[in-house]
């Protein structure tokens, strides 16, 4: 056995000149089996509000660490365990199988939180090298490059329909207790289309996914890129796309990457506690997450953001996502499966019709998998438009809007209009169709809104929940284009 201690220590300083230390250390030969295994002083617990460290670890091999999407990549487990093994054919969730090649390894440690004392910390290396006996004897030809491999889906082409899904969600690859096949269970349970697992900063989910996958769900290969700066989805592709970034430049990067590989990417919950996103929106992002969880979860702060976005002209199509944990046993926790769903009308029932209809904002959002839903579209003495689309306008001109509502007795039905409620009006019925006549000069979106019935609050609910003013329902905004005289008249 190839055995290495690594110790060193970490400061403030170290943490302001980079987010991320690496550790080098080298294999002789070959090995069939490494084993990573670590600990620093001053830990902060799970109960703590302040003070003590969090130091994250991942690994990459000797192909490199270059940003961004360092070919080297093997893996990364946060904080969430404090060792790891990888073998050709097996590892700890979060890490990639494949050969583990002689040479330079770098364990790479995330300084999320460095106390003023600094951090002490201890890196265990043991490595079975090929020429040494061994009980592990397998060989593999994986790639950790190579793509995971989902079977083909049935498609139609008949008629444009909605699916409904989950974009963000969690199992045991990253911080969560649930395996993916517990997580498939659930999302079938609910009935749901589609399903994108996002495990964070890592891709090892995607294999495990692909054998599972029967078909009858339609699986959205997905990441989380979690900086310590802001999180972003990243969907459509089984590369992975690095996350130690820093500056807007450097997110900018990633998308770049990822876009390279056909894949969009999310802004995700940029509110307090979100964490909120700090790279600012001049970025070439597909989508926003405006909802996150329960309602009452600080989504106003999300949905005041993007009204001031668009306002301003941002015409980004926005989703929502549970950011779900799965567990190991029963729910117990308020946040579930599917709150929200987001519903994306497709021509196609296939990964790639789901992420078309996404990019063209054909997209609302329910409270629930069974929730009530919107879908809304304009007229103007110009053109017509659906969600996601640009209706041309005169200064002033009024345009007629029309919203059919699923699901929404007992609730309000609002038009917001340029960030002000223009309209509002009681849904009496589970299916309706409301028509009004409004003045946009930007945008125009619609949203169900009614308070939360005491008596149907879980028990599961924090103390103290605001009842009040719950979004049920939300659509994508139809864009106004305002056109000149010359324009529309020749």
């Amino acid at each position: 056995m190839h055995r290495l201690t690594l110790t060193g220590h970490l400061t403030q300083a170290d943490k302001a000149a980079s987010d991320y230390a690496y550790i080098p250390f080298d294999l002789p030969e070959p090995a069939q089996r490494l084993t990573v295994r670590y600990s620093y002083s001053a830990a902060m617990s799970s109960n703590q509000t302040e003070g003590g460290n969090v130091i994250d670890i991942g690994l990459f091999d000797p192909a490199g660490a270059a940003f961004p999407g360092g070919a080297g990549f093997r893996g990364w487990s946060g904080s969430a365990r404090s060792e790891f093994t990888l073998t050709p054919s097996d590892a700890t969730p979060g890490y990639l199988p494949g050969p583990l090649p002689a040479g330079r390894y770098q364990v790479v440690l995330g300084l999320y939180r460095i106390w003023p004392a600094g951090a002490d910390y201890e890196i265990h290396i043991e490595a079975e090298l090929e020429n040494q006996k061994s009980d592990f004897s397998e060989k593999s030809d994986f790639s950790i490059r190579a793509n995971p491999s989902f079977p083909p889906k049935s498609a139609f082409h008949s008629s444009r329909q909605w699916l409904r899904g989950d974009l963000q969600s969690h199992t045991f690859h990253s911080d969560a207790k649930g395996s993916p096949q517990q997580l498939l269970d659930k999302a079938k349970a609910l009935g749901l289309d589609f399903l994108a697992v996002t495990d964070h900063n890592n891709t090892s989910h995607h294999w495990a996914l692909a054998a599972l996958d029967d078909g009858s769900l339609l699986l959205i290969p997905g990441q989380e890129v979690t900086t310590y700066y802001g999180h972003m989805n990243v969907w459509g592709t089984g590369r992975w796309c690095d996350f130690r970034c820093r500056t807007a430049d450097d997110i900018r990067a990633i998308i770049e990457l990822a876009h390279s590989q056909g894949a969009l990417c999310s802004i995700n919950h940029p509110k307090q506690g979100g964490p909120a996103w700090e790279y600012g929106f001049d970025l070439p992002v597909d989508a926003l997450e405006v909802w996150q969880g329960p309602w009452p979860y600080r989504n106003t702060e999300s949905l005041a953001l993007w009204d001031r976005l668009l306002a301003e002209g941002w015409r980004v199509p926005v989703v929502g996502g549970s950011d779900y944990h799965c567990p190991a046993a029963a729910d117990t926790n308020f946040l579930r499966l599917g709150q929200p769903t987001t519903w994306v009308q497709v021509t196609e029932r296939s990964e790639a019709g789901v992420l078309a209809g996404i990019q063209r904002g054909r997209v609302c959002i329910s409270a629930s998998a069974d929730g009530p839903r919107l879908a809304l579209q304009a007229r103007s003495a110009h053109g017509e438009a659906e969600m996601g689309g640009v209706l041309p306008v005169e200064s002033g001109e009024v345009v007629e809007l029309t919203t059919n509502v699923w699901g929404g007795s007992g609730l309000r039905l609002r038009l917001v209009v340029d960030g002000a409620v223009a309209f509002e009006q009681p849904i009496d019925s589970d299916e309706a169709v409301s028509t009004a006549r409004v003045r946009p000069q930007r945008y125009v979106r619609a949203e169900l809104v009614g308070d939360f019935p005491a008596e149907q609050l879980p028990p599961q609910a924090p103390a103290g929940i605001d009842l009040r003013g719950w979004r049920w329902a939300l659509t994508n905004p139809i864009y106004c284009e305002q056109k000149k005289d010359t324009d529309l008249h020749g």
